[in-house]
């Protein structure tokens, strides 16, 4: 059996050829092995560039993305074992090919700030242009997370002012009452991770562009079908790694054609409500207050300004759009999903958090809920907000760097045209960085706790750094903020006695991100 190392060549000549007789069905089968042999060779190939880097072996990776293991799967088995040996620099093979992987603070400093030396790779734009995929259809050509120079601050100029304006502290709790109700009618536990994606998805879509989905009241609706049907599937591994599956052979998947037209009917979507959206501001100035407004008309408005903005197009709208979708919707209902279980698996934490709670907001037997100032009341609240996303991050890495010159990282030298991968998981993990890491403990992030006393606090990454820091933080921990308090205030939270994660944590098969499996937890009213 040849390897991935093999030379083809030598493969063909030593292992196939000797098989091939006269027959040309032979001939014809020594021909597909032998440029089936080349493809894997040129995909898998190790460059000669990373010969003095550690690797993790492409068909390990191979065999765990085929186990659909997931990222901390990944992490724990691959890169944090041999993190003092490597100094958390390590090369794997990915999605795009050979990466660096980094998950060394110090170099990941560098990283965020040198942006002319590690902007970030135009990998994707270019098999976007190449082959529309699944995800590539959704995401678009480009987009703030993608965008580099005069492109990301044409973008970022505009949806800066928007994302400081928008605050909309009566939309998330009109939303969270939706959720009470939803709660409230529930007989048993409550499979609180779904329940908070629809909570998420109302909340985008109301705060990201004023459009109801109504998906917290209507689990079944047709746009929470139509959404998920899409999300769920555009990290399927076998698209992302063979993306002429996805394109040139798609009508080999009857299954897959359907997510295709999923988001063919999404895209509408957006290109109905951008069109009403502007339409709707032609007519004259809205009484709604500036902190109240929709993403969508802040950032039309902002480029309808007199301070020389660069206007965005309807595409680029639309793609602005996609990409708070997804970080305003997954990412937001995984962080809640697990501030809640730790939450309900450390009462003690949890009796400390309401304590808080109810000093700021109240203990009359009424929903109550937290204005704009009252959210900067909540210290150990917003500690407990930190810890969970510090152990189940947004996201288990950045978007992928190049380096534009040849470099050093943390005393290692990387090559120009390498790309670079920030691994926030072994950051978040790592018992060379944090004491014990895999506890659950909000103090960490007290004043004068363990983040502060580091070396570096690029060991904690949960919504990137530097200049291109998550633009939506503030706007999802004020969301978070105001859920979690009104919660606190109205339940105790437990785990069901069978929970599979009466031990800890489990997170599901996913790539890119990280979500818990089953995540059910007992809610008790308190009044």
């Amino acid at each position: 059996m040849f390897s991935l190392g093999s030379d083809p060549v030598n493969v063909f000549q030593n292992t196939l050829l000797p098989s091939v007789k006269r027959s040309k069905f032979k001939y014809l089968g020594a021909a597909i092995a032998l440029y089936v042999v080349s493809k894997a060779y040129r995909m898998f190939a190790y460059p000669k560039k990373f010969g003095h880097l550690k690797k993790i072996p492409a068909i390990a990776m191979m065999r765990s993305m085929l186990a659909r293991e997931n990222d901390y799967d990944r992490a724990t088995k691959f890169m944090l074992p041999t993190w003092k040996e490597t100094n958390g620099i390590m090369t794997a093979w990915g999605q795009f090919g050979w990466e660096v992987v980094i998950a060394n603070p110090e170099a990941v400093r560098t990283i965020l700030y040198k942006t002319d030396i590690f902007p970030k790779s135009e990998v994707f734009q270019v098999q976007a242009q190449l082959h529309q995929t699944l995800i590539t259809k959704f995401f678009g050509t480009n987009n703030m997370a993608f965008a580099n120079t005069h492109e990301w601050r044409k973008r970022r100029k505009i949806a800066n002012p928007a994302f400081k304006r928008s605050m909309p502290a009566k939309t998330f709790a009109l939303l969270t009452s939706r959720m009470f109700e939803q709660i409230d009618k529930s007989s048993g536990p409550v499979h609180i991770q779904k329940l908070l994606q629809r909570f998420t998805l109302d909340a985008i879509g109301l705060i990201g562009f004023g459009f109801e989905f109504n998906a917290t009241n209507t689990p079944e609706g047709e746009w929470v079908h139509i959404y998920n049907d899409v999300a769920d599937n555009i990290a399927d591994f076998k698209y992302l790694v063979f993306p002429a599956l996805d394109t040139t052979y798609l009508g080999l998947f009857p299954e897959r054609q359907k997510k295709h037209e999923s988001l063919n009917r999404l895209n509408s979507l957006f290109n109905q409500i951008i069109e009403h959206k502007k339409l709707e501001l032609a007519k004259g100035a809205s009484n709604v207050e500036d902190n109240e407004k929709d993403l969508l008309t802040l950032m039309i408005e902002a480029g309808n300004g007199e301070n020389d903005q660069e206007a965005l197009t309807d595409e680029e709208l639309r793609n602005e759009l996609v990409l708070f979708f997804l970080a305003g919707h997954d990412t937001t209902s995984n962080a809640m999903t697990a501030a809640l279980y730790f939450l309900a698996a450390n009462p003690d934490i949890q009796t400390r958090a309401r304590k808080e709670v109810l000093s700021v907001l109240g203990d009359e037997p009424l929903d109550v809920w937290p204005t704009l100032e009252q959210l900067k009341e909540f210290p150990y609240l917003t500690r407990i907000m930190k810890e969970s996303i510090r152990l189940a991050p947004p996201a288990t890495g950045l978007v992928e760097r190049e380096t534009a010159v040849d470099t050093e990282l943390a005393g290692v030298v990387i090559p120009k045209g390498s790309l670079i991968k920030v691994d926030t998981l072994s950051l978040h993990y790592n018992e060379n960085l944090w004491k014990n890491p895999t506890k659950f403990d909000p103090d960490r992030f007290a004043e004068g706790g363990e983040l502060e006393s580091m070396p570096s606090t690029y060991a904690y990454l949960p919504f990137g750094g530097g200049s291109r820091q998550c633009i939506g933080m503030n706007f999802s921990l004020a969301e978070q903020r105001v859920a979690l308090s009104s919660i606190l205030r109205k339940y105790e939270l437990s785990l069901p006695a069978d929970s599979i994660h009466k031990d800890g944590l489990v997170f599901d098969r996913q790539l890119l991100i990280l979500s818990a499996k089953d995540m059910q937890i007992d809610f008790t009213k308190r009044y």
